[in-house]
């Protein structure tokens, strides 16, 4: 008995360490691949429980129509290109009608028109490109009589080369208060249904939607959680590594009561603490203002 590998159905051979089926049926218009570690020599059986597992993943994909369990609602949005490789308008827009359709199918509510037109932008002004958007958008809705609203998602195609996601998303939600979805050029020109659903699933929860729920949720069969209003609290600390003397620790608490009893919508906060705090030390606090009076701060209030 030993690892013998599994059956290598699209390049029909065997790898005695790779345990790799790649489905590509032309009706799926996707790649899937699922990994499987077979304890059993001999390369016939190997070909024989491949063949069987594509065959009953194939026959689940094909029939597979799923939904989000709640969608959510983009009403404005628009997208910013920084990819040299995808300047053409024509294909920035054929990108985002697919990917507005695709969210649509699974459930979101999903304007068909962007709030702006549809742009491509210099990689090297990412900041400048970032707050004219925001500015213009703004200034749109207060155009439409939407004072108060804000632009609900922006699609962000990325640089050609990396090292930009962390700038972006750092003025998009600390700065702006913008719902950004960034998206790697070289995954938009092949136009895959699988990946515009990975996407559409991303997009869903950060405009308010729901993508799943536990079945023992909705069925009310969670011991203790299901009877009485709960709110389920996770908290943790992260350090810096093994080292380095300085810099704060990042604590981080969430927790989930919104769609009680499904609890699988969650609120979160991060705070940095002291270095190696293991305690977190902004949870709770009180302070006393002179005309207020006692005012309870912290993550949990």
């Amino acid at each position: 008995m030993e690892l013998a590998g599994i059956w290598d159905c699209q390049n029909r051979r065997c790898n005695a360490r790779s345990a790799r089926i790649r489905i590509h049926p032309g009706e799926l218009q996707a790649v899937s691949a699922v990994e499987f570690c077979v304890i059993q020599k001999g390369k016939q059986m190997l070909k024989e429980v491949a063949l069987t597992a594509l065959a009953s993943i194939a026959k689940s994909t094909k029939a597979r129509d799923w939904k989000m369990v709640n969608g959510g609602t983009v009403q404005f949005w628009t997208c910013l290109n920084f990819s040299y490789k995808l300047r053409n308008v024509e294909t920035t827009t054929t990108i985002c009608n697919e990917l507005v359709n695709m969210c649509v199918s699974k459930g979101t509510q999903f304007s068909a028109n962007s709030l702006l037109p549809i742009r491509s932008a210099n990689p090297s002004q990412i900041e400048e490109a970032l707050i004219s958007v925001h500015d213009q958008s703004m200034a749109r809705l207060a155009s439409m009589g939407q004072n108060g609203k804000q632009l609900q998602l922006l699609i962000i195609i990325l640089p050609d080369q990396s090292g930009s996601y962390g700038k972006i998303k750092r003025i998009c939600d600390t700065e702006l208060g913008i719902v950004s979805q960034c998206c790697k050029p070289a995954n938009l020109t092949r136009l895959s249904k699988q990946y515009f659903e990975n996407v559409a699933l991303k997009i869903n929860v950060k405009v308010g939607g729901r993508n799943n729920v536990l079945s023992d949720a909705i069925q009310r069969r969670i011991p203790l959680v299901s009877d009485l209003l709960t709110i389920i609290f996770g908290a943790d600390v992260t350090h810096r590594q093994p080292g380095e003397d300085s810099g704060p620790s990042i604590a981080a608490v969430c927790m989930a009561f919104v769609d009680w009893p499904e609890i699988t919508k969650y609120r979160g906060l991060v705070s940095a603490q002291h270095h190696r705090e293991e305690i977190i030390q902004d949870l709770y606090r009180t302070t006393v203002d002179p005309q207020r009076g006692v005012i309870h701060r912290g993550m949990i209030r």
